[in-house]
C-alpha cells in the first residue's frame, strides 16, 4: 500500500515546490576536469515526507543525477557557472528534471507503494519527468538554498491567486510550518556537513537565519535558527569570532516585505521561491564599522534570511572616499537602505517555444531630504519571472533546453567605476556627539561618536546608542522580559 504522508502535511500533487539545503562537491572527470555535484544536506519536511522510505536513499544523493540525461551534463556547466557568481542574489536554471515518483522508482520504490496522483499527467512531461526551475543562492561558506519549482499550470487563475493558495499547486509557495523537530534536525545536519570557518576576531562574513513570517499567529518575527552556530544569548564577550544572532535578526525585522507592493505585471508570474527582498545595512559594533547586504525570502510561514558583510574598517578608521560613495556616511545604528531593481535574465532556447521579454530597466530610488524622517524601506522582487502560461507542449526535447537567470543587483557590491549608486538617506538625522564627562570611547565597541550616549550596568554613560540597546536587549533576557515587536505589514 501507498505510504500517505503525515497528518497535517500538505498532501502528495498539491505542492509544486520543495526546497532543500545542498553542498557542492567537486570530482575530477577523466580527462582531469572538475566535475560538479550538489549533495543534499537537509530536505524540507515536506519533500522527506513525500519521499517517505526513499528520503534518507536521497539524501546520499546528489542532485544532478535526477536531471533528465540528455540534458545532464550542459545543466551541469550551467549550474556551476551560476553558483561561482558567488553573491546573494542567487540564479534560475530550468531543466527536465525526474518527477517524485520517478525518483522514489530509481531510489528502490515498489509499483505498490508509489503512489502517482493523476492530476499530475496535465503538468509532467511524461511519466517520469517535468519540467521545473532550479533557484540557487547562497547562503552561508559551503552551503546552497534550492527550490525546486515545477513552472505549468494546473489551473492558471487558481494558482496564481494568492487568496486560493490553500487549493494547491500555488505559485504562492511556502513551507506551512517548521515544528522544532524539524530545526534541531536542520542544525545537526548542517553541523554535520559544513565546518564553521576558522574562527578570527571579526565575526563571521556570512550569516543565515529562518524567521518565523510577520504573520504569524502567535510568534510573528521569532528567529528560529541560525548559522554559524551564534555567541552564547547573555554573553558579554566580544573580538571572539561569534556574533550577536539577534543583531542580524532585527535587521530583518526593520525591511517592509509587503507583497501588496510587488504585484505581477501583465504576463509576468509571480513565484514566491523567485521574489527576494533586498536592503543594506550599516552596524557598529564588535569593533567595527560593517556594511552588511541582506536578501529575505518569505515562503508561506518562514521567512529564509541571508546576510553578507561586503566590508569591515576598524571603528577610528576614516572610510574611503570609495565607501563613501557607495555607503554614504556613517551612522552607528544598524540602517536598512532598501533597493529596487530588477535582475538580468540570460536565457538560451528552450525547445518548447519559451520566450522571456526583456527586463526593464532598473528603477531609481528617488532621493529624500535629509530632514526628513524617510518612508519605509521599498522592498524590491528578485524576479522577472517568464510567463511560463506561453510554453506549449512539443515534440520531445532533442537536447538541453535550459536557461539561467542571475538575480543581478547593480547597486549591491563594490563598484567598478566612480558612477554613485542612488542616494541614500540615513534613518537617524541626529548630530554625532562625544561621550559625557570623563569616558572616552564606548566600552563596548570603541566608538567616540554616538546619537547618544546610554549607561551600563555600572551606572555610567560609557556605551554608544548601539552597543547600549545591545545591553538592554540582553538584560531584558536575562530577567525574563520580553522586548515589544513592531509587526510587519501584510
Amino acid at each position: 500500500m501507498p505510504r500517505t504522508p503525515p497528518l497535517g502535511c500538505q498532501p502528495l500533487g498539491g505542492v509544486r515546490c520543495y526546497w532543500a539545503l545542498l553542498v557542492p562537491t567537486y570530482t575530477n572527470d577523466p580527462a582531469g576536469n572538475p566535475k560538479l555535484e550538489l549533495k543534499f544536506v537537509y530536505m524540507d519536511p515536506v519533500l522527506g515526507a513525500h519521499l517517505a522510505a526513499q528520503k534518507m536513499s536521497m539524501l546520499q544523493r546528489g542532485v544532478i543525477e535526477f536531471i533528465h540525461p540528455g540534458e545532464r551534463e550542459q545543466a551541469r556547466n550551467d549550474l556551476a557557472s551560476a553558483i561561482n557568481s558567488d553573491d546573494l542574489q542567487g540564479s534560475v536554471t530550468r531543466m527536465r528534471f525526474a518527477r517524485l515518483s520517478h525518483i522514489r522508482t530509481m531510489l528502490g520504490a515498489t509499483a505498490g507503494e508509489n503512489a502517482v496522483p493523476p492530476d499530475l499527467a496535465a503538468v509532467s512531461e511524461d511519466d517520469e519527468w517535468l519540467i521545473l526551475d532550479l533557484v540557487l543562492n547562497w547562503v552561508a561558506d559551503g552551503l546552497l538554498l534550492a527550490f525546486f519549482h515545477a513552472i505549468k499550470d494546473m489551473d492558471p487563475a487558481n494558482n496564481n491567486n494568492p487568496h486560493r493558495r490553500h487549493l494547491g499547486w500555488s505559485n504562492f509557495c511556502g513551507t506551512e510550518s517548521m515544528p522544532e523537530q524539524q530545526l534541531q534536525s536542520l542544525q545537526q545536519s548542517i553541523a554535520s556537513h559544513i565546518t564553521p570557518p576558522p574562527r578570527t576576531r571579526q565575526p563571521p562574513s556570512r550569516v543565515f537565519q529562518l524567521h518565523s513570517s510577520p504573520s504569524h499567529p502567535t510568534h510573528p518575527n521569532a528567529l528560529l535558527f541560525t548559522w554559524p552556530p551564534q555567541r552564547p544569548p547573555n554573553s558579554q564577550a566580544q573580538f571572539d569570532g561569534l556574533y550577536d544572532a539577534e543583531e542580524y535578526a532585527d535587521l530583518m525585522r526593520g525591511v517592509d516585505m509587503d507583497p501588496n507592493q510587488l504585484a505581477a505585471k501583465p504576463g509576468e508570474v509571480r513565484t514566491n521561491c523567485t521574489t527576494r527582498f533586498g536592503a543594506e545595512h550599516e552596524i557598529r559594533t564588535e569593533g567595527l564599522q560593517r556594511f552588511v547586504s541582506s536578501v529575505f525570502i518569505p515562503y508561506g510561514s518562514v521567512v529564509f534570511a541571508c546576510f553578507q558583510t561586503t566590508k569591515s574598517i576598524p571603528l577610528g578608521v576614516a572610510p574611503t572616499p570609495a565607501a563613501e560613495r557607495q555607503w554614504g556616511s556613517p551612522t552607528p545604528q544598524a540602517q536598512a537602505q532598501v533597493q529596487s531593481h530588477t535582475p538580468e535574465w540570460r536565457q538560451g532556447e528552450y525547445d518548447h517555444g519559451y520566450s522571456a521579454a526583456p527586463a526593464p530597466a532598473p528603477q531609481q530610488q528617488p532621493p529624500q531630504q535629509p530632514q526628513q524622517q524617510p518612508p519605509p524601506p521599498v522592498s524590491y522582487p528578485a524576479d522577472a519571472y517568464p510567463p511560463h502560461q506561453q510554453y506549449a507542449p512539443g515534440p520531445p526535447h532533442t537536447g538541453y533546453g535550459g536557461h539561467e537567470s542571475s538575480f543581478h543587483n547593480p547597486h549591491m557590491g563594490s563598484q567598478a567605476d566612480n558612477t554613485p549608486p542612488p542616494s541614500r538617506t540615513s534613518g537617524s538625522t541626529r548630530p554625532l556627539v562625544r561621550p559625557p564627562g570623563d569616558v572616552d570611547k564606548c566600552r563596548g565597541c570603541g566608538t567616540r561618536e554616538s546619537p547618544e550616549w546610554r549607561k551600563g550596568e555600572n551606572g555610567v554613560k560609557d556605551l554608544c546608542n548601539a552597543c547600549g540597546l545591545k545591553l538592554a536587549r540582553a538584560v531584558a533576557k536575562r530577567e525574563g522580559r520580553q522586548k515589544p515587536r513592531k509587526k510587519d505589514k501584510l
